[in-house]
């Protein structure tokens, strides 16, 4: 492939040109950085103009470390032994899947970190904002990128922690908000803690079965074992386990009704990491487990994944043509397009994953746009309730514009990037006979249009509704009414509509290089052989 021969020569160009150290160390940097950035935030919390300047400054310095790391990733694995412990030890590994996610974190995480500038209150974001959201950013790239079971709960731990601090931060609200805020939260945090204790079972099964906690040495083992005879049940529990951890991650149903009361209680900057990035740590989790480590046993799975996968598209659109509170709209419809990647890892094929892949992509970017369009409206209106918007579009253009591209890309319009993904998708699962998914998934594509369209002329055509809360004030923390929009809030909107633009109108190559994170995933040997080779056995 074009892209192919394009990708190794810019590796080489940077191997030649980037310091041995920074090339011997890429692969730990972008979790090194915001742990120390965490550290370091809060020590200069009396100096909040410093903070935001040293913050920012690190954060585009990780998004330039994540570009270069992918570009090296697409080339082959890159293996990195933490402290030379071997598989016992902490082992790293930047493979083409976990380079795009780190990638894509970076570029979103900047994103917000500039639009939280102007959107958290002056008090959280001195004195904890940063240092928690920098310990998330460590937390989602560390489980991107470590190699073994127990880093993984590590790092899973670290991620859950700090969002679940950050969901309650920058707080001014009535007790009536501040209760149902409690009540998102704590759904949040049980089913996290839940997650946890289902995680270390299932690593701890695992271990005593197979003698091992480094993945590859895992995937190597069970392949060799199921070459041999059938699998033992237990691999299959802990598979499972795995499964509905991270499917509780991804909110699949029946695990997603903590994402639509999370949603709009989160201050905006964090709903739009919770649908864009954190969630996707869910898929990501998944696509680890049933096409990497537990491969074999994954032909049990997929038909259940599948069935998982339609129930979450349609109750997530129908749920969202219900709602009349703006973000618990978006909430929902996170929730329903989660099944349309989750119905590529069911089809299972390699092409369908590539798709997956794909909207993978185009929806963390699309979604993590909408929820910041939507907090900058939220800011302006006073309330989230989309009956008493109406007419935006004459005073907030901006807004309307970026609404509507993020609507046209999430309901599948050409020539975006949303487009493109679905109809892979659709193709993917035709090419491999799954008609009646594949009729159910369109069905719940045209909801997506109703849902999408209908609350952007609710929000920003007619007339305006010239109402807002009852008590006049705005709901969670969300800002007061009559806020002007700065430019901290509109400059990462405009990046992000360009980012959807550059994808919808450069899909090929997008498209060739969801093919190279497919073909890793499907063929793990090399990844294996590069982990196994660095890492004492």
């Amino acid at each position: 492939m074009i892209l192919t021969e394009i990708l190794s020569q810019a590796a080489d160009a940077l191997s030649s040109y980037l310091p041995d150290f920074l090339l011997s160390n890429i692969v730990v940097l972008p979790i090194a950085i915001p742990l120390l950035m965490g550290a370091l935030t809060i020590l200069f919390r009396r100096h909040p103009k410093f903070q935001k300047i040293l913050d920012l400054s690190v954060s585009l310095l990780i998004l330039c470390l994540s570009a270069v790391f992918w570009l090296l990733a697409m080339n082959g694995p890159i293996a990195y032994d933490v402290g030379e412990f071997g598989k016992y030890g902490i082992i790293l590994v930047g493979d083409t899947l976990s380079a795009t996610m780190v990638l894509l974190t970076s570029f979103i995480s900047t994103c917000v970190l500039i639009y939280s500038y102007d959107y958290i209150e002056d008090v959280s974001l001195n004195k904890s904002y940063h240092t928690l959201f920098n310990l998330m950013i460590a937390g989602i790239n560390g489980i991107f990128l470590t190699g073994d079971l127990f880093n993984l709960f590590v790092f899973f731990e670290i991620m859950f922690l700090s969002s679940t601090a950050l969901i309650m931060s920058n707080e001014k609200v009535s007790v009536t908000k501040l209760t149902n805020k409690l009540e998102g939260t704590y759904k949040y945090l049980l089913l996290g803690m839940l997650g946890s204790s289902f995680m270390l079972v299932a690593i701890v099964t695992t271990y005593a079965t197979v003698g091992s906690l480094n993945m590859a040495d895992i995937a190597l083992k069970i392949r060799m074992i199921a070459a041999d005879g059938p699998l033992p049940w237990t691999l299959y529990a802990s598979a499972l386990l795995f499964i509905i951890v991270f499917g509780n991650k991804a909110a699949l149903f029946p695990l997603h009704f903590w994402l639509p009361d999370v949603h709009p209680t989160a201050p905006t900057p964090i709903s739009a990491m919770l649908s864009g990035i954190l969630i996707k740590v869910g898929i990501y989790g998944i696509m680890r487990i049933m096409f990497f480590i537990y491969a074999p046993a994954s032909g049990y799975f997929l038909p259940v994944l599948m069935i998982c996968a339609l129930l979450t598209m349609a109750v997530g659109a129908v749920g969202a043509i219900g709602q009349k509170d703006l973000k618990r709209i978006l909430a929902y419809s996170s929730v329903s397009q989660i099944g349309f990647i989750l119905f590529g890892l069911a089809v299972g094929t390699p092409e369908a994953l590539a798709a997956a892949v794909l909207y993978l992509v185009c929806h963390a970017l699309a979604k993590s746009m909408l929820f910041l369009t939507a907090g900058g409206v939220i800011h302006g209106t006073g309330t989230r309730d989309i009956r008493k918007m109406g007419g935006l579009i004459r005073t907030m253009p901006v807004f309307a514009f970026c609404f509507l591209l993020g609507a046209m890309s999430i309901a599948g319009f050409p020539p975006l990037g949303g487009f493109t993904a679905k109809m892979a998708l659709f193709q993917a699962g035709l090419s491999d006979g799954a008609y009646l998914p594949v009729l159910i998934a369109i069905l719940c594509a045209v909801g997506t249009l109703f849902y999408m369209f209908r609350t952007w002329m609710a929000v920003f055509w007619g007339e305006p509704a010239g109402s807002s809360d009852p008590d006049g004030a705005a709901p969670e923390g969300e800002g007061s009414r009559g806020h002007r929009p700065s430019v901290q809030i509109v400059l990462p909107l405009l990046i992000l509509c360009a980012a959807a633009v550059i994808l919808g109108i450069f899909t090929e190559p997008l498209a060739q290089a969801a093919d190279l994170v497919a073909s890793g995933l499907a063929d793990p040997e090399q990844y294996i052989s590069t982990v196994l080779g660095v890492v004492p056995r």
